[in-house]
């Protein structure tokens, strides 16, 4: 962990390559308040400024086994970006990019062959917080698949 944030060398390689993926992405770090480091698997740390991406699995892969180790993974992952405001238009601006960089893209999974990343379904919801903030939740839902 460094300051607060989970590092890409502590996340299972789908995760690392989604991190990858998604920090490598200009069009969408530009966006962020953090840039690169606005980027955050499972949960943003307490204080985080928005806007920011957090990624995390929605259905963890029950790996299939072979002989020689894990024939097949399948996970669905929640990506969506998270602003501070009444309005949900700079939130759908990140999740148009988020989908430029993880729909149907490559990703690079260490140890495994990559088959896609597919978009599944639209993350869209505002959530009140204190004093009456509004942030604002725009994304997707991306099946990755691995062997």
């Amino acid at each position: 962990v460094e300051g607060g944030r989970l590092m890409a060398t502590s996340m299972n390689p789908v995760q690392a390559g989604l991190f990858s993926k998604l920090t490598g992405a200009s069009g969408l770090t530009g966006l962020l308040a953090a840039g690169t480091a606005g980027v955050f698997f499972n949960v943003a740390p307490e204080n985080q400024n928005p806007p920011y991406v957090v990624f995390n699995e929605q259905s963890p892969s029950v790996p299939i086994y072979a002989h020689s180790g894990v024939k097949f993974e399948n996970a669905i992952y929640q990506v969506k970006g998270v602003t501070q405001s009444n309005s949900a238009l700079s939130a759908g601006t990140i999740a148009d990019q988020i989908d430029s960089a993880l729909a149907d893209a490559t990703l690079t999974v260490t140890g495994y062959t990559h088959h896609y990343c597919r978009r599944l379904q639209n993350v869209d919801y505002t959530e009140l917080g204190p004093a009456g903030t509004r942030f604002q939740h725009r994304g997707a839902l991306y099946r990755v698949i691995v062997s």
